[in-house]
């Protein structure tokens, strides 16, 4: 990915930083005062069964804040994947952004397609762009201007059918055998598994 999108993607994780320690930082605040208030329920309630034995008494307590602590677990665990999904959001948000700047984005898809080109063995090859892509460019424009900077001898032609995408290319051989994804959403699906973990791993570390 290139460095433009690895800056927005470290921008969107300090936002996320700051939110995920307020967020913790409440949650672990909330859990203690639940766990608190259980406990002195618990007593209460234990009180008002004394007649009855310690045993009995105590098995009260343990098990009115055993229930607070799930209820406190839980509440907090919906808040974590609150924040990831929101993470994710802002992430896919960042690239549709990215995509309307028509300098570096369109400098990202003229390496794309180079790679894309690289990658597919065979001689003849086709490209698959976006409507709104194929608008903004032109297809035969981009792939004159590929050609003229990887000189390559194999043939590329546009594919007839456009591809729905927030941005990116998928290059194909002409026989459509071998496929290759660059689009965003494709290189955001390889990275969305380890980008939860850090996410999770460093916000949310107890």
């Amino acid at each position: 990915m290139s460095a433009n999108l690895d800056k927005l993607l470290e921008d969107i994780l300090k936002e996320s930083r700051a939110k995920a320690e307020e967020i913790k930082e409440e949650g672990l605040t909330q859990i203690e005062d639940t766990l608190s208030k259980a406990r002195a329920d618990a007593v209460r309630e234990a009180d008002l069964i004394a007649r009855n034995t310690k045993t009995e008494c105590d098995a009260t307590v343990n098990r009115r804040v055993s229930q607070e602590k799930q209820k406190a677990r839980l509440a907090y665990l919906i808040a974590k994947n609150n924040v990831l999904d929101e993470v994710m959001n802002e992430v896919q948000t960042g690239l549709v952004h990215f995509c309307r700047d028509d300098s570096r984005y369109r400098a990202l898809l003229l390496k794309w397609i180079m790679r894309g080109m690289e990658a597919v063995p065979s001689d003849a090859i086709m490209v698959a762009l976006s409507e709104s892509d194929l608008r903004r460019y032109g297809g035969s424009k981009l792939l004159e201007d590929t050609l003229a900077k990887t000189q390559t001898p194999k043939t590329v032609v546009l594919n007839s059918e456009s591809i729905k995408t927030i941005g990116g290319t998928v290059v194909m051989s002409r026989d459509n055998k071998v496929r290759v994804d660059c689009t965003l959403e494709a290189r955001l699906g390889l990275m969305k598994t380890e980008l939860l973990a850090e996410i999770s791993r460093i916000l949310f570390a107890s």
